[in-house]
């Protein structure tokens, strides 16, 4: 596919060169990706994003396929200290699905992820905010950090992680507290993987080995795992500073509020609470079947209500808006 992207480079565009890719889940990616020459290397900071561009082939309602450019935005899952940009793919919609109103397929990742092969080439686009939701991560004035993943939402933690491990900075502390469905899905044959040594096709979690590894190779990250819909999770852990609960954050098992943040985390008086996921996780807002929205109580009103942290102490990267249900 290397011959099929666009053929000149729009203003800020840059073209990179795809050198690795690893299977992260059953519908999940990570791509390495390197510049294909110096002058397309262009600097970042923790918590940025890009913005990808390719050619690729989607079906149509009349039959057969459309090719044509699609640009989808992608936080950076590594860090700026690297000579290398890693990026993270989840299939949103499944391959083969159409658009009822445009008669079109509108998914990116089911076809990125089948088509593009090690070797191709792609355009970068770096987003130029410098207020993004971890710019004060990135510039050293918040060092206490407790960040709060959905699902879809551990790229920048991941990209952070790695920044920590580079920099080494004894003053910078991170606990990562990720929120996900499942911690493995049914494989084919209707039996799921053990919870002690998961097969790759049953994880369900996003960096799931990676942040149990990262966890022992530094003293100051702790993640805290928590399942809403698992039955059977792991019970303990070889690490402290690696927890595995059931249901939801701020919740405990009978339905009564929990302090989360102060039950798992350290100076909650200086921690700064990055949120990262779908709009049902960060602000409980949920788009039901018929279109209508649901409000409940997400991750930041639990924060202010329960914990007390103040909204500067607050923010957030908002995904996947249309999401049903939450994280």
């Amino acid at each position: 596919m290397s011959e099929k992207h666009p053929e000149s480079n729009s203003p800020g565009e840059y073209e990179w060169q795809i050198t690795e890719k690893v299977r992260e889940t059953h519908d999940t990616y990570t791509y390495s990706l390197k510049p294909v020459s110096t002058s397309q290397r262009f600097n970042f900071g923790i918590g940025q994003f890009v913005t990808l561009s390719a050619m690729l082939k989607r079906p149509i309602a009349s039959g057969g396929f459309e090719e044509s450019v699609v640009n989808r935005a992608y936080s950076i899952a590594s860090s700026p200290t690297r000579d290398y940009i890693e990026l993270t793919i989840k299939e949103e919609k499944p391959y083969g699905y159409i658009n009822p109103v445009t008669k079109k397929s509108d998914a990116f990742a089911a076809y990125f992820n089948q088509q593009v092969k090690i070797g191709d080439k792609i355009k970068l686009k770096l987003n130029p905010s410098k207020e993004h939701f971890l710019s004060k991560v990135d510039t050293g004035v918040e060092k206490n950090i407790a960040y709060w993943s959905g699902a879809n939402g551990a790229q920048s933690a991941r990209c952070l992680i790695q920044y920590m491990e580079d920099k080494k900075d004894s003053g910078q502390n991170l606990i990562l507290f990720y929120s996900n469905t499942k911690l493995c899905i049914e494989k084919e044959n209707g039996q799921t993987g053990n919870t002690e040594h998961h097969p790759v096709e049953s994880l369900n979690v996003i960096y799931y080995n990676w942040l149990i590894n990262a966890v022992k190779k530094l003293d100051n990250l702790k993640v805290v795992f928590t399942f809403t819909r698992e039955q059977e999770i792991p019970t303990e852990s070889k690490d402290s500073r690696v927890i595995f609960r059931k249901g939801r954050f701020f919740l405990n098992p009978d339905g009564s509020a929990e302090r989360t943040l102060s039950k798992y985390g350290n100076n909650i008086e200086t921690s700064f609470n990055p949120v990262c996921g779908s709009s049902a996780f960060i602000n409980g807002t949920v788009r039901l079947p018929d279109g209508k929205l649901s409000k409940g109580k997400g991750i930041l009103q639990n924060l202010m209500e329960l914990e007390g942290i103040i909204p500067e102490k607050t923010d957030k990267e908002q995904f996947y808006l249309q999401q049903v249900s939450a994280d």
